[in-house]
């Protein structure tokens, strides 16, 4: 049954009316993507849902395969300087007991080592650049539906407004409304019975609490519980960040999501660790700013990506849990990848481009969702699972340590 939001009737071979490439979702992807049609030559609008896209979100990691695409938007460094060098990761029981740690990279590699920072710290410098660099970026436009008619596309916005482009693309997030036009019976996200939240705290509640390596991520691992912390922002009051997957059975609906956020508080997170130990406790007491809770989903798979003009990226495309740090790094190769095969093609040609990016990007990206999800599966463990995990964890990191080369070692070439 056709979908009453959507037509897509067979894609002509003839130019497109109009040149402008439809950006839904002004997110890393969708702003990113701009900054490499701009840097194409290529015209985009950014429509965006939501009034402003300041101060959202706790932290990431940008890994340095989403580094090096950066690079060549000429922002890395920007982004290095506001945030801390991740090189190392250092891992310990609920106890506070080593089992080991790792370079988080080959001797060798190529790059940067990781930087954490804010997430809103990404997201503005990317929509702050784009605007300077003459992308057009719209808040306040939430997606109602979009029709292809072969020649075009055109997008309809809840309040009343039109644009009219030669593609459209989905970058709207976990939740996108594109995704859900496109396969209207496809799957949805799957919860992964965690539910995250953390804190900021000042930087100097690392050094009391013992954590004196500025370079290094420390993970807790408890029965059923999980703490990680680490540096991020060069901010003195609030450049430590911590953080923490819940286990739930199911996701926080929009009754109660407003209720956790008051409740879930650093009592309950040290209970469900069971005291946890005296580093952990430093850390968390010295949280200046709690961040809401968030469920973790995932996408595994979609039968596809794109349709006609029609394409999806990023999260929409392929939610990845944060257990890997490769959320925005996957979008940034999404950005890069797209925009590219775009350049290099003539405008008649791009729907046969898009079919070309879901090739390219698809294998990759579903594997890191799987990786990202089985490392989320270690944060679930009951006593026993977590004993048997701890020591196989210290036996391993004393022998081998594992190779993530395959992840972070990734280059796009623009």
């Amino acid at each position: 049954m056709t979908n009453p939001q959507m037509t897509s009737p067979e894609t002509t071979a003839s130019a497109p009316e109009s040149r402008d490439i439809l950006i839904i979702g002004g997110g890393i992807a969708g702003c990113a993507l701009a900054l490499f049609l701009a840097k194409a030559g290529l015209p985009a609008r950014v429509f965006e849902a939501y009034p402003d896209v300041r101060g959202i979100g706790g932290g990431l990691q940008i890994a340095p395969n989403g580094l090096a695409v950066l690079d060549q938007l000429g922002l890395a460094d920007a982004l290095a300087a506001r945030g801390t060098a991740c090189e190392r990761s250092s891992f310990r029981d609920r106890h506070g007991r080593s089992l080991g740690g790792m370079a988080n990279r080959r001797p060798g590699s190529p790059g940067r080592p990781a930087v954490m920072l804010a997430r809103a710290t990404l997201q503005e410098l990317l929509h702050d650049t784009g605007i300077a660099r003459g992308v057009r970026i719209e808040h306040g436009k939430r997606l109602a539906g979009f029709e292809d008619d072969g020649d075009g596309v055109t997008a309809r916005f809840e309040d009343g407004t039109t644009a009219r482009g030669a593609l459209l693309v989905g970058a709207d997030g976990l939740h996108s409304r594109v995704r859900r036009i496109l396969l209207p019976d496809g799957p949805e996200p799957t919860y992964t019975g965690l539910t995250g939240t953390g804190g900021w705290t000042p930087r100097a509640a690392f050094a009391k609490a013992g954590l004196t390596d500025p370079g290094a991520m420390t993970l807790f691992f408890g029965a059923g519980a999980f703490i990680g912390c680490t540096l991020a922002e060069r901010d003195e009051a609030s450049g430590g960040m911590w953080w923490t997957s819940l286990a739930r059975d199911r996701p926080l609906d929009a009754r109660n999501r407003g209720e956790a956020a008051e409740s879930i508080g650093l009592d309950q997170i040290i209970a469900a660790g069971d005291g946890w130990n005296p580093m952990v406790r430093q850390i968390l007491g010295a949280t200046t700013e709690m961040i809401a809770p968030v469920d973790i989903f995932d996408i595994a798979s979609l039968p596809r990506w794109c349709q006609g003009r029609a394409v999806l990226v990023g999260d929409a495309a392929h939610a990845v849990a944060p257990h890997s740090g490769q959320g925005a790094s996957m979008a940034l190769e999404d950005a890069i990848t797209l925009a590219r095969l775009l350049r290099d093609g003539r405008p008649a040609e791009w729907p046969g481009r898009l079919a070309a990016f879901e090739h390219e990007r698809r294998d990759r990206v579903e594997r890191i969702v799987a990786f990202s999800r089985k490392i989320g599966a270690l944060k679930r463990r009951g006593p026993f699972g977590t004993w048997l995990q701890n020591n196989l964890m210290r036996l391993f990191l004393s022998l081998r340590a594992p190779d993530f080369s395959w992840v972070q070692d990734h280059r796009i070439v623009w």
